[in-house]
């Protein structure tokens, strides 16, 4: 179930990713994918110097871990 959720995230990523730059006409968007040490990660989409964004950011994380004892 979590992959499955986690697919259909990143295709709204893309679908809103996709009409921003058609919006924009210009601009597409960079893309970078991390990862966290404790477990997870993520994938952050950056446009700018656009004809209507100077700067703007879709992003998506799944991170997982050992929660602390106070919680």
């Amino acid at each position: 179930m979590k992959d499955k959720f986690y697919a259909y995230i990143q295709a709204l990523q893309n679908t809103i990713c996709d009409k921003l730059e058609a919006i924009d006409g210009s601009a597409t968007f960079k893309e970078d994918l991390w990862e966290r040490p404790e477990g997870g990660g993520g994938r952050t989409r950056v446009i700018q110097n656009g004809n209507v964004f100077e700067k703007g950011g879709v992003n998506i994380s799944a991170v997982h871990g050992e929660l602390p004892d106070s919680m």
